[in-house]
């Protein structure tokens, strides 16, 4: 199996394609590399899907260790640094991780990737009751349960009111889920710290990045891409008029990251 020793606990490493560059993919809390592969079809060269601890395959090791971003920058820059990894492309947590991982190292990638990207320095309060109930409900083990509560969200019903296959992907996703491990991620970001202690950290980035978001999540809300965007000196910022509506065509975006990555502008 493909697993490598992490900082904690083992992480699971799925690496496609050759040569330069390498990119390293990190997926969002509650998903796993499996929701991040469509991204991550397009990028050329090396591309580094992974595992984060309690999520997907890896495993999930004792609550002590760690389970906020903190912790997930140590699974990321040790995938990272195990594949030589010189490119970043982050969803929400992923997108955290890396933000963690610049403000100490703000040279660690020549570019770098954000899409939805939850929160810089303030904790995801606007989200923390809603990853508590998520995390009470995963600790059940009642995974259908889980889904229904997702797809009844009143945020988030209307997305699957006009995107009816989203109902079926979401369910597929939580059926695959680690409860343990997710539960344990869920309420550590609602607790926080945020992923960045001093967001002026992140001004020292030189490197080219694509920021991506969308309006009306209440979970990633447009304005963090926004600024996320601003403290970047080499950023580019492209919001969506709604919650991933950007993922209607999954080539499509998939292409425009790939271009990025491999050094094009998007």
């Amino acid at each position: 199996m493909p697993f490598v020793a992490g900082p904690d606990c083992r992480l699971w490493v799925d690496r496609r394609g050759e040569g330069e560059p390498v990119t390293v993919f990190a997926h969002g809390v509650t998903s796993s590399a499996d929701e991040v592969a469509p991204m991550a079809a397009r990028a050329p060269g090396t591309r580094v899907l992974f595992d984060f601890r309690g999520h997907g395959r890896s495993d999930s090791p004792p609550e002590r260790a760690g389970y906020g971003h903190d912790a997930m920058r140590r699974d990321l820059e040790t995938v990272a640094d195990r594949f030589g990894a010189t490119r970043a492309f982050g969803v929400s947590m992923g997108a955290g991780a890396i933000m963690n991982l610049l403000a100490d190292h703000p040279d660690r990638f020549e570019r770098v990737a954000f899409f939805i990207p939850a929160s810089i320095d303030s904790s995801a309060r606007q989200a923390a009751d809603s990853f508590i109930a998520f995390a009470e409900r995963l600790e059940t083990g009642d995974l259908d349960a889980v889904a229904e509560m997702l797809l009844a969200a009143p945020e988030f019903a209307p997305l699957f009111e006009r995107r009816p296959r989203w109902r079926a992907l979401v369910r597929r996703r939580v059926m695959r889920m680690n409860a343990t491990g997710v539960s344990r991620a869920l309420r550590a970001f609602a607790a926080g710290p945020a992923p960045v202690a001093d967001s002026e950290a992140l001004r020292r980035v030189a490197a080219p990045a694509l920021v991506l978001g969308h309006e009306g999540d209440p979970i990633h809300p447009a304005a963090v891409a926004r600024r996320l965007g601003e403290l970047l000196p080499g950023a580019e910022v492209r919001i969506w008029p709604e919650p991933l509506s950007m993922l209607d065509r999954p080539a499509e975006f998939a292409a425009l990251v790939g271009r990025f990555l491999g050094g094009s502008p998007a």
